[in-house]
């Protein structure tokens, strides 16, 4: 270094003669590295030149040896030595240029090499630190060109200079923290808008690569994921429209539903005044019919009143008025007033409570549908002369304590393929059930929504030919000074009464 070199000792190499800060002589080999030729770069400024070759102005001095990526005429990246000779005592320098073996650069059998070649995903190779682009692929060069604008041939430019406003953005504090920390960034869904208006997604995935316990590459990689993006877009767009034709539904069925819900009021109204004003005067033939009528009434009004609250839980529309209460004294009087309708049938209701007490936050209207509709599933499918049982007892839950509701019946059971189906909206026990035993499959359905809004929890065990044990179980609340009791039983009257005679109305008694 710093001696003088004879140009006559160069042959075969590399290398640019410049004389004065202009380029005097390139040598064969020069071209043959670079692609560039004498009438390229002679009487050129080594500014110039080196600009073109590394894209900056690169002013080394003499006695210096350097490494840097020369970019050919062809816009492929290689990586050089440089070493500055000074030659004889005038200005003449002399730049000479020695390839370095660069496998991840230079080869298509490396990695990159091959995810470049497949041109299925964007890939790019920059340098650092200065984030120059040393190569890339045309799916890269598209996303370049549709993301930032960047026209031209971007090779051996920097990052900079590609994206616009790059200095102190988000992009360029990414790429500075890759570099800073070795650790991978990942993009999701970035849009990119084509010059034809066109929106494209890409997934990206930018990796530094470490040589030597420095990080010297960085790699950016991306996926076009536009398909599965608009499929996805497209989905949502259905969803959406689903969603508010289900809510337009529901607002029908519930418009409808009040719209059934009033003439049949109307008929049970007038078919109490009727029995009321001429109770004297009506056969027993007259009273059949008029009991018969009350009774398909009754069946059409807990079909609309259980439409009604399975539209008002879907659509979030449901009201709840919580009290603390006990479970015990509350469902005790629920099976006393409904115990007349299971007489008629010939079925006897017997209870068991296994404490005296028990206080839940509940509420009692819900509560009692719940209540009524396991039990007139029960007495509805037992057979004439056989029990119902309802047992209260405490249980102990991952050490929380909670109360357990049973309703056992002795009927026909569910056959083991459909237990699970019962809950379903529109299900139904198939095979076994009688015509005109059978229900809509709302009544279950909505049983086990309306346990969900107390926090409790329903399940069923059965056994076909044998009877069912279908099972409530609540939290129970810490003791309590003060709880509802008188009130529940001063409730407990025509209000459950009737309540009873509408979710037991499509049990037929044989007349």
């Amino acid at each position: 270094m710093g001696k003088d070199i004879n140009p006559a000792e160069l042959n075969g190499s590399s290398y640019l003669m410049v004389n004065n800060g202009l380029v005097e002589d390139l040598g064969c080999a020069f071209t043959s590295l670079t692609g560039y030729s004498k009438s390229d770069f002679c009487q050129k400024q080594i500014s110039e030149v080196m600009c073109k070759l590394f894209g900056f102005e690169l002013d080394l001095p003499k006695s210096t040896s350097s490494e840097y990526y020369l970019f050919k005429k062809s816009c492929e990246a290689i990586e050089v030595q440089i070493n500055v000779y000074q030659v004889g005592r005038g200005n003449h320098k002399l730049y000479l240029f020695q390839p370095k073996n660069n496998f991840l650069l230079n080869s298509e059998l490396s990695l990159v090499g091959k995810m470049m070649k497949e041109n299925y995903l964007g890939v790019g190779l920059f340098s650092c630190p200065d984030f120059r682009l040393l190569k890339a692929n045309g799916r890269f060069m598209e996303y370049m060109q549709e993301a930032w604008r960047a026209e031209g041939n971007l090779i051996g430019r920097c990052l900079n200079e590609m994206v616009e406003n790059q200095v102190g953005s988000k992009t360029e504090a990414m790429w500075q923290n890759i570099l800073n920390t070795g650790e991978t960034a990942y993009l999701k869904a970035q849009q990119t808008v084509g010059q034809n208006g066109g929106i494209r997604y890409w997934n990206a995935s930018i990796h530094p690569i470490s040589e030597e316990g420095r990080i010297k590459y960085i790699v950016p990689v991306l996926d076009d994921v536009t398909e599965d993006m608009l499929k996805r877009k497209h989905i949502e767009e259905k969803y959406e429209e689903l969603k508010k034709t289900l809510e337009m539904k529901d607002e029908m069925l519930m418009l409808i539903s009040h719209e059934l819900k009033t003439p049949l009021s109307i008929i049970t109204s007038s078919i109490q005044t009727v029995e009321l004003v001429c109770n004297d005067e009506m056969s027993d033939k007259l009273r059949k019919y008029l009991n018969k009528i009350r009774q398909n009434t009754y069946r059409q009004l807990k079909l609309v009143n259980n439409i009604l609250d399975n539209t008002r839980v879907n659509a979030g529309l449901f009201r709840m008025n919580r009290t603390s209460v006990d479970i015990v004294l509350l469902t005790r009087s629920i099976i006393d007033t409904i115990s007349v309708f299971a007489e008629r049938k010939g079925i006897k209701i017997t209870y068991r409570s296994m404490m005296d007490r028990s206080i839940v936050n509940t509420d009692v209207n819900i509560y009692e549908r719940i209540l009524l509709n396991l039990l007139s599933n029960a007495v509805k499918f037992t057979p004439e002369g056989k029990s119902v049982e309802v047992v209260i007892s405490q249980i102990a839950d991952k050490k929380k304590q909670k109360v357990c509701i049973q309703v056992k019946d002795n009927g026909i059971g569910i056959p083991n393929d459909q237990k699970d189906l019962i809950f379903e909206k529109f299900r139904r026990v198939e095979r076994i059930v009688p015509r005109q035993s059978e229900g809509t499959g709302i009544g279950l359905y909505l049983v086990k929504m309306l346990v969900s809004l107390l926090d409790g929890e329903i399940s069923v065990d059965s056994k076909e030919g044998v009877g069912s044990t279908f099972s409530l179980v609540f939290p129970l609340e810490k003791a309590r000074k003060s709880y509802t009791d008188s009130a529940l039983v001063e409730e407990t009257g025509e209000r459950l009464m009737a309540a009873s005679a509408i979710e037991f109305s499509d049990i037929y008694y044989g007349a």
